[in-house]
């Protein structure tokens, strides 16, 4: 039996992704003794998980407060494992706590990780999942370790009810990967061909996120959420989702959610895991290429792809220098 910390802290896709890694460990080691430090405010996503000691954190303070008294009162773990996470507080966390081993799945602090498996290069991990860092860091303790197929975080079915409506989430962290009025609009018409009966709820954290207020969206309702909770409870009411590649993807993705997600700068095999019931949807003519422009407030991707889909015409506006295909312009 190995006791183990581990440190989930990042963002909300990249937590869920992080934490399905750690899942198939855990199923594979249900003697494992593992306590997992998340923020607050994604607890409510993990708490439903069976198998781990959860130490959620709200201030760096407080997560330094709980380390320290690990320390005073001399316990011990074979492992420290952060899956996500940089920075010099989580470091210095690390350095802390008493432990055999000291593994970062992002090979960060290599003075402080020194068990940290070798870096496979950035040839090779400019072309890997997201999942595959916490994979690599986990396989260095199990080689044999089995990848998932899928995100499923079976503690989320308590909020599963009855479907009445399809949620639309055109809103990411990045004005690259979000969606316009006008591309919500193009969608409507063939969301209710393939979900007749159903509402169309368009999901943002808050009222007025990139103008998506509530107002004449063809009878589709614009619905905010502020925090976890609220997202889950609309969620559960959700028969599928359409969006973009953002971290409300892989929460609908974990509670079982048909997902239809619209890709631009990024690559849907990096993202969407062999087993999920998810249909992506990017330019043929992008291939497996990728945008790093993240100062691009003109996804000509996004929006074309929009257009195709949904079959209906589209300007071709493109930011100057798009760097995202050199063949984009003399296809569209």
């Amino acid at each position: 039996m190995r006791r183990m910390f581990v440190v989930i802290r990042d963002k909300l896709g990249d937590s869920v992704i992080a934490f399905q890694a750690l899942s198939a460990y855990r199923m594979a080691h249900p003697e494992d003794d593992i306590t997992l430090m998340v923020h607050e405010h994604y607890m409510p996503l993990f708490v439903g998980e069976r198998g781990y000691r959860f130490v959620p954190y709200h201030s760096s303070l407080r997560a330094f407060a709980w380390v320290l008294w690990q320390r005073i009162t001399f316990r011990r773990f074979d492992v420290v494992l952060v899956l996500r996470g940089s920075g010099s507080k989580v470091a210095w966390m690390a350095r802390l706590l008493s432990a055999k081993l000291r593994i970062h799945a992002l090979n960060r602090y290599p003075e402080i990780f020194p068990d940290t498996p070798t870096d496979p290069g950035p040839a090779l991990t400019s072309h890997e999942t997201h999942i595959e860092a916490a994979m690599r860091s986990l396989r260095s303790l199990d080689p044999e370790l089995a990848y998932p197929k899928y995100l499923r975080l079976h503690g989320l079915d308590a909020y599963r009810r009855p479907a009445e409506a399809v949620v639309i989430c055109p809103v990411s962290d990045e004005l690259r990967r979000t969606l316009s009025r006008d591309d919500v609009i193009r969608l409507l018409p063939v969301i209710r061909i393939r979900h007749p009966g159903k509402k169309i709820w368009i999901l943002v954290r808050q009222s007025g996120d990139e103008g998506f207020v509530a107002g004449d969206f063809e009878g589709a309702e614009v619905r905010a959420f502020e925090s976890i909770i609220p997202l889950l409870k609309i969620f559960g009411l959700a028969a599928a989702y359409y969006g973009v590649d953002t971290g409300l993807y892989h929460v609908a993705a974990a509670m079982g959610i048909p997902a239809v997600v619209f890709f631009g700068p990024s690559q849907p095999y990096k993202v969407v895991l062999p087993g999920q019931m998810t249909e992506s949807v990017r330019l043929g003519a992008l291939g497996e290429s990728h945008c790093d422009n993240k100062e691009c407030t003109t996804p000509a991707c996004i929006h074309k792809v929009i257009a195709d889909w949904s079959a209906t015409p589209s300007e071709n506006v493109f930011p100057e220098r798009c760097p995202l295909s050199p063949d984009l312009r003399d296809i569209v």
